[in-house]
């Protein structure tokens, strides 16, 4: 458990590092494609760097204008999607990691831990009480 805890920000660190890498590297990709294809190149690279990044490279080769693709610009292409896609394999193991720690003895449940309870208190409840009196629910 103590590893998972010292690693833990140094693995949020990296997923957030490389998530910013695959941003910038598509980005600068769809940027230079759609200033190819006379596209307006600035309103692309600013949906690709505030919108989700894979929503908006789907909707953009979608719409994109036909013409000759650059295969000097495929690099940044393929390296950003690499880099997003193992991005986000590090967020899921983040997460399985996270839920993990929750359903083991780290969790919730040992919250109480510390807390003072009262050992004299007499758990036998020996008070006889009236049953007949009680509606049946």
């Amino acid at each position: 458990m103590g590893l998972v805890v010292m690693f833990f920000p140094i693995l949020m660190i990296f997923s957030l590092m490389l998530g910013l890498a695959a941003k910038a590297l598509l980005a600068i990709w769809v940027y230079k494609d759609a200033e190819q294809r006379g596209m307006n190149a600035i309103l692309w690279c600013l949906l690709m760097v505030f919108v989700n990044v894979l929503i908006i490279l789907v909707i953009y080769l979608i719409v994109r204008t036909k013409g000759e693709v650059m295969k000097k610009n495929l690099g940044l292409l393929f390296g950003g999607l690499g880099v997003a896609v193992v991005n986000t394999f590090i967020a899921i193991i983040v997460f399985i990691i996270i839920i993990f720690s929750i359903a083991s003895g780290g969790g919730m449940h040992n919250m109480m831990d510390g807390y003072n309870y009262d050992d004299n208190y007499n758990y036998d409840d020996s008070y006889d009480y009236d049953t007949d009196t009680w509606d049946d629910i």
